[in-house]
């Protein structure tokens, strides 16, 4: 019997689509996360211990007013999101490169991040790879966006 891939929904290799079956230009919802106080601290104490990551009180005194996510935080709350919705629906092998990552504003504790990416393009296969570029966003609950990232990829391809 057999199945359609649908992107973002498969843990079988054999329905994940490969390289040339790939939408491109496609933009997808990825979905959305709220953001914990205890998950910004715990992340920061973990991953990156600056005190506006890991101590609230201190966090008032600095530029940012209070508490904030640590970008490397935020990229990982993109990261998984797209993983959960979109990537693990296609056959992908690794990633290769972040092209651009830029972080536009704080995320505090409380907000609410929504996410798209799209494939912008792949290459032509060789050698039974392609290498793909994807982009991708997350807003706050206020719309305004907190994160912008291109990020090259590897995915099987069939031939």
């Amino acid at each position: 019997m057999m199945t359609e891939a649908t992107p973002g929904t498969s843990t079988d290799a054999s329905v994940r689509l490969p390289a040339e079956q790939i939408p491109i230009g496609v933009e997808r919802k990825i979905g959305s996360h709220t953001v914990t106080e205890d998950e910004v601290l715990a992340f920061g104490r973990d991953w990156d211990p600056q005190y506006f990551h890991v101590d609230a009180a201190a966090a008032e005194e600095s530029d940012f007013g209070g508490l904030i996510a640590s970008g490397i935080h935020t990229l990982a709350v993109f990261q998984r999101l797209s993983v959960e919705t979109v990537l693990s629906g296609f056959d992908i092998i690794a990633g290769k490169q972040l092209r651009s990552v830029r972080f536009l504003r704080p995320v505090r504790p409380g907000d609410t991040l929504t996410g798209s990416m799209r494939v912008e393009e792949m290459s032509p296969p060789k050698n039974g790879r392609a290498v793909g570029v994807s982009s991708g966003t997350l807003v706050n609950q206020h719309g305004k966006q907190v994160l912008d990232v291109t990020v090259d990829f590897v995915a099987r391809a069939q031939g």
